[in-house]
């Protein structure tokens, strides 16, 4: 089902793909290809963003011009297949980098900080939080670590670590 809205509010998109497509112009940035009123095709650069990027990922994702007014809002990345719900995923994995946590080797107390000695998807890493501030916990188990430079690590839910991370991360949390 497809909801059309009055001009400059954005077009909700549950399952109809046709009257609109994603492709990447020759410098590669992303554009969003739909007919206007008179059949002509539209073609407006285009960003992407996850109203909920942490706690549903794949759902409600908003389609933007360089303005930051919303072209379409889809419901699920799930309802959407092919080329553009693969250009969609790419663009999210691109602005929602968040390194995985693999393996904690070592959180050391440091005055008004603990220092973290990681294994994340994208290498060794280390990085220090502040004492007060604790991993914010998600509903699917998964824990976000913020360091002082505001950048974000998502921790794998506890079943998923080995014990050597998961009893670093308890005395943490403790």
């Amino acid at each position: 089902m497809t909801t059309s809205l009055q001009k400059n509010e954005p077009t909700i998109l549950a399952t109809n793909e046709q009257t609109w497509r994603l492709h990447r112009n020759v410098d590669g940035r992303l554009v969003f290809n739909k007919p206007n009123a008179e059949g002509l095709a539209q073609e407006t650069p285009a960003q992407v963003a996850a109203c909920f990027p942490w706690s549903h990922p794949q759902q409600f994702v908003s389609l933007r011009d360089d303005k930051g007014h919303e072209l379409l809002l889809l419901e699920s990345l799930q309802e959407i297949s092919g080329p553009s719900r693969q250009l969609l995923e790419e663009e999210l994995a691109l602005r929602n980098f968040l390194p995985r946590v693999l393996e904690i080797q070592s959180i050391s107390d440091q005055m008004e900080f603990f220092h973290w000695e990681v294994t994340t998807t994208a290498g060794p890493r280390s990085f220090l939080t502040r004492r007060h501030e604790r991993p914010r916990q998600l509903d699917n188990g998964q824990m976000l670590i913020k360091d002082i430079c505001n950048d974000i690590y998502v921790v794998s839910r506890s079943e998923d670590m080995d014990p050597k991370s998961l009893r670093l991360l308890w005395v943490y949390l403790d």
